[in-house]
């Protein structure tokens, strides 16, 4: 009788527990999801960010996600590697599959398709928004609506952008739009779109009356920066358009009842750390926090139907706040200096190098002390002389005549051009930051979450469990 009793028990436990889980499960509701990704934004970038606001910005103002009630990690590793790459970490976070190095949207060994989470909300009749700092087609927005074995096969990837029907896109533009990189001669993105009901427009103003008009809208900036880039905010005044500007439009096309997904990336992180630039980091990373600051605005005029999450698809750099140069003491605040990207003044200074007659090395050093503070005066940013040596042999090298410097973005780029690049890493090393490296790392990323359905997001995390999450919260499982 004892036993029976038990048995009795433990089943009205059991099921007093299933019935508070699917209680859990109907009070979730979710109708609108904000995936931002900080491409290579490991958490010491993060966190070297917060302390540059709080002791040299001095604005009491945090970083937009940093205080999210749900904080935890994810690993990134690729199908084939450990450490991975964009493509197949933005697949792992659009489709919840690993994948190989390079891969968009197909398995590892390319035999099979993986279906994003934007295509699979879509088909469920919300709206879909991809916003980048980058191009449109670049590795991590082309993982949610793209099929390629390769990333770099960009004209095809944008081919993949018409197939998606996908409402709103946003970014810096193409990087080959009219298949200049093919053999063959082919048809423009631009006219495959006009006959799939896409309109393209360089005005951001226009897209309010283009909505009703057209099936899907395609924003790229008037002004790209290179590789069809938004500038980087160190570089940019008050006239360009920012990654906040794009977001603020894209919830106010994509906002209806049924409810939409918008991937948000701040994929210049990753540029800049590849080029072991702090300052221009930390302000992506600030550029970053102010477009997930116009989705907690949306949040807080819909607390119950919202879900916001913030992570990253790798780190790149092998970051840190703190080097053996300088051990426990950190400079922040010698970052301010800094007033352009490492990448701009490299085509300062080759526009210097290239001059008849030369500049001298006096006139270089004033150019230096000009963009980042750096002068053999300043007791916090005097150069030592063994700086001033490494200098003038960077200045050799770069004032060689008939020399063939290569600017390009500093993105995956080593520049030949020694000058300004020496100065970037002088600055770095002054200010207490450490790079062990210009390429991805396996480092976990953190994951950061606001809103309905954030109580899923426990623990040890996988990128794939990510998309896995957001599926269920909305309704597709």
């Amino acid at each position: 009788m004892k036993r029976i009793l038990f048995l009795i028990a433990a089943s009205l436990i059991i099921m007093a527990g299933c019935h508070q889980h699917n209680s859990e499960n109907k009070s979730i509701k979710v109708k609108y999801v904000f995936l931002f990704i900080g491409d290579g934004m490991g958490l010491q970038q993060v966190n070297a960010t917060q302390v540059y606001i709080d002791s040299v910005l001095k604005n009491h103002q945090n970083l937009s996600f940093i205080d999210f009630p749900v904080q935890t990690f994810a690993t990134t590793y690729a199908a084939n590697q450990y450490i991975t790459c964009s493509a197949a970490a933005g697949t792992a976070l659009s489709t919840g599959s690993k994948t190989s190095i390079g891969t968009l949207g197909l398995n590892y060994n390319h035999t099979d398709s993986l279906f994003s989470i934007a295509k699979k909300i879509k088909g469920k009749g919300f709206k879909v928004g991809l916003l980048t700092t980058v191009s449109i087609d670049h590795a991590t927005p082309a993982a949610f609506f793209a099929h390629q074995g390769s990333r770099g096969s960009s004209y095809d990837i944008a081919k993949d952008l018409i197939k998606s029907k996908f409402d709103f896109f946003a970014s810096g533009g193409f990087l080959d739009p009219f298949g200049k990189k093919l053999k063959d001669s082919v048809e423009s993105i631009y006219s495959l779109g006009n006959k799939n009901s896409f309109v393209f427009t360089t005005n951001l103003a226009s897209i309010d009356s283009l909505k009703s008009k057209y099936h899907s809208l395609v924003y790229s900036i008037p002004n790209p920066a290179p590789e069809s880039s938004i500038k980087y905010r160190i570089d940019q005044d008050s006239t360009d358009i920012t990654l906040a500007d794009l977001t603020q439009k894209a919830i106010q096309t994509l906002n209806n009842p049924k409810g939409f997904f918008m991937m948000v990336e701040g994929g210049k992180i990753d540029w800049a750390c590849h080029a072991n630039d702090a300052a221009t980091a930390l302000n992506e990373v600030i550029d970053f926090s102010n477009a997930v600051s116009q989705a907690v605005d949306f949040y807080n005029a819909h607390p119950n139907e919202t879900l916001i999450i913030v992570t990253a698809d790798h780190e790149t750099g092998g970051f840190s706040l703190g080097n053996k140069d300088n051990k426990y003491s950190i400079k922040l605040s010698l970052l301010k200096n800094q007033k352009i990207s490492k990448e701009q003044f490299q085509i300062l200074a080759k526009n210097y190098f290239s001059r008849v007659p030369k500049p001298s090395f006096k006139e270089m050093l004033n150019l230096v002390k000009e963009k980042t503070g750096l002068d053999n005066e300043n007791l916090s940013l005097g150069l030592t002389d063994n700086e001033i040596k490494k200098l003038n042999e960077a200045y050799i090298n770069s004032i060689k005549p008939n020399k063939d410097i290569k600017i390009k973005s500093t993105y995956l780029s080593e520049s030949t051009e020694m000058f300004s690049s020496t100065c970037i890493d002088i600055l770095n090393r002054k200010s207490a930051i450490g790079w062990t490296s210009t390429s991805h790392t396996g480092s976990p990323v953190p994951v950061y979450v606001l809103g309905n359905g954030g109580v899923f997001f426990t623990g040890r995390l996988d990128n794939t469990d990510i998309p896995k999450i957001i599926g269920r919260v909305i309704g597709l499982q």
